[in-house]
């Protein structure tokens, strides 16, 4: 008897849940909240992200993205991999779509001799490299007057990439690299220094 009890309640019950389904799925108050979202519901947050954070928004957008266009509205994308900031310079390319060639080729060190993370600081007026970076430092001063090659800075005592950064600085001299491969002094000093400068 109380097995049949049971049985008539868990009938009740499934009854009452399926009673339930039926005249909830039908309510119209339910159907606007199960509605898509409308122009109205994507437009509540877009109105919302100034008011919470509106300095972030900016430094988002400018900062990380490339424009990939020049001010002359070429587009860097339609240019080879492998340039050096002197091939974009000759070519006319402003100081901001060399920096956004660096950063679609993932910032290449042939770029940024010094690996400061400002490239093609020594090819481009400094004013320019001064006004893309907001008054940052440019670091990296070079102490030996020009006319010098490898041999002269490696007896001074010079590293390789102080050495590197001389050669861009005074506008990459053949004198530093014979062969024109755009890896200069690689003669001179060990090609383990070398290696690890181009290839870190």
């Amino acid at each position: 008897m109380a097995a049949l009890g049971g049985v008539a309640v868990g009938v009740i019950v499934v009854l009452l849940a399926w009673l339930v389904v039926l005249t909830t799925r039908d309510d119209p108050a339910r159907k606007v909240a199960d509605a898509p979202p409308s122009a109205p519901v994507a437009a509540a947050p877009a109105a919302s992200v100034p008011a919470s954070a509106p300095a972030s928004v900016t430094t988002r957008t400018v900062a990380p993205k490339p424009s990939v266009k020049d001010t002359s509205g070429r587009d860097v994308r339609v240019l080879p991999a492998g340039l050096f900031c002197r091939d974009l310079d000759a070519k006319g390319y402003s100081y901001v779509a060399a920096v956004d060639y660096w950063r679609l080729h993932g910032q290449p060190n042939q770029m940024d001799a010094d690996r400061n993370g400002i490239p093609c600081e020594t090819v481009y007026p400094r004013s320019d490299v001064a006004a893309y970076w907001n008054g940052r430092v440019i670091s990296g001063a070079v102490y030996w007057s020009s006319g010098l090659f490898c041999r002269d800075l490696a007896a001074r005592g010079a590293s390789y990439a102080e050495a590197v950064r001389y050669w861009w600085y005074y506008g990459m001299p053949d004198r530093m690299d014979a062969d024109k491969n755009g890896i200069p002094c690689e003669t001179v000093y060990s090609p383990g220094a070398v290696n690890a400068f181009w290839n870190p």
